[in-house]
């Protein structure tokens, strides 16, 4: 017995040198003997990785949002559409453009009703030269409102203009309501409640005729180097104080039955030119967009704004194309890190920044492809049409992708109660 115990004690000096020799390789793996490579890439693998018990344990899985029930009865819509319906759903288009016209459109009749089955588009944009009196508006858009109600998949437009107040409201003169001063006088005052309460009153005034959409506000932070025109459409300067306004005007119109549809993403406060006249860009630096421009728009998007229109000027900090035709812009910046999943819609396709380098049918792609939800005004709903079906057919704009714009379109028109 005494010999057994006699012949562990080398075995257990043994142990202790080869354990004493790990643990100094743990500490100094460049020492490691020639023949020991293998222990120190052991010893610096466990230390990289953890123990193995640590490796066991993984990050729990995302839980996707549970969707709403507007969002689930969207989704069941479009999978009853066919692409075509859908392809269409993503035109914000003019009434001229709808019933090829070349004179203005101040009634919905047989041409209207005509086109609109032909054609079920997403959504019509009104300016003043369609408008002419209360009753005539009211009778055009209710009647355009139920031929779409009647075509195809039986879904209802979005009508929508640009009643911003001041001297940018086609509709009040025409309509007999209530004067609103430009919005730059409304910065000044910085008085958030009187914002909320004009939003209620632009809402009220155009609810009353058949308008679901109003294009505003604007969300610009304006600085010296900007237009005049811009300058007295924002709410100024400082972005706080434009920030506290743009959300207090979209709640006012939202929750009054008009969605808003604010511009110009990501900020086209610092540019002097006008995209509708040609190319436009800014070399603001991504930190003074982050500090100043987005604010508006992060608050529009707390306020969970119906629409954001994109702008047609190029920010050379995010990349070298239009905005509205930018994936950096539209997927990585606006959808991605600042998480917004409303609608987003392209700034006018018919501005030169646009018809001044791409065909109607390439910017309707890019846009999409870049994750634009619907086209406002493409010059030609037919060469856009045709684009985007060549697209899909090809790969190069997958159907789910469709599918997820038109989902986003119709939970809208769910939401603000144009169909069920």
């Amino acid at each position: 017995m005494k010999k057994r115990y006699l012949l562990l004690i080398p075995v257990a000096a043994c142990i202790i040198v080869c354990a004493a020799a790990i643990g100094y390789i743990q500490f100094h793996p460049e020492r490691a003997p020639e023949g020991a490579a293998f222990l120190a890439r052991a010893v610096q693998e466990k230390q990289d990785t953890g123990s193995g018990e640590e490796e066991q344990q993984e990050e729990p899985a995302e839980q996707p949002e549970e969707l709403t029930a507007a969002q689930k009865r969207a989704r069941e819509l479009v999978d009853s559409m066919t692409l075509e319906q859908k392809l269409y759903q993503m035109m914000f288009v003019t009434p001229e453009v709808l019933t090829d016209s070349t004179n203005n459109v101040v009634r919905a009749g047989d041409s209207t009703k005509e086109s609109i089955t032909a054609t079920p588009v997403g959504g019509i944009l009104y300016t003043s030269r369609n408008l002419q009196g209360k009753d005539q508006t009211s009778v055009m858009l209710n009647n355009t409102q139920q031929y779409a109600r009647e075509a195809g998949a039986g879904i209802p437009v979005f009508t929508g203009i640009a009643e911003e107040g001041g001297g940018h409201a086609p509709a009040a003169s025409v309509l007999g309501t209530a004067a609103v001063e430009d919005m730059s006088v409304y910065g000044q005052a910085n008085h958030p409640e009187e914002v909320r309460d004009i939003g209620k009153t632009l809402a009220a005034a155009i609810s009353g005729v058949g308008f679901n959409m109003n294009f505003a506000p604007v969300a610009d932070v304006v600085s010296n180097e900007a237009n005049t025109d811009l300058q007295t459409r924002c709410f100024g300067s400082d972005a706080a104080v434009v920030s506290s306004l743009v959300s207090s005007e979209i709640s006012g119109m939202q929750e009054n039955g008009v969605m808003s549809a604010m511009s110009h993403f990501p900020g086209a406060g610092s540019t002097a030119s006008d995209p509708a006249e040609g190319a436009v860009s800014t070399d603001r630096s991504q930190k003074e967009f982050r500090s100043s421009d987005l604010l508006p728009f992060a608050e529009g998007i707390k306020a969970d704004t119906a629409c954001i229109v994109v702008s047609n000027m190029t920010a050379t900090a995010f990349d070298s194309v239009p905005c509205s035709l930018s994936s950096k812009v539209i997927t990585g910046l606006l959808r991605e890190e600042m998480g917004y999943d409303g609608i987003v819609m392209t700034g006018p396709l018919t501005d030169a920044a646009i018809t001044g380098s791409y065909t109607t049918g390439q910017a309707a792609v890019q846009a999409v492809q870049a994750g634009a939800d619907m086209l406002l005004c493409p010059q030609s709903m037919e060469e856009a049409y045709t684009a985007l079906s060549e697209a899909v057919a090809s790969g190069a704009i997958t159907e789910n992708q469709i599918n997820d714009s038109v989902a986003r379109i119709l939970t809208a028109k769910l939401e603000y109660g144009l169909m069920q």
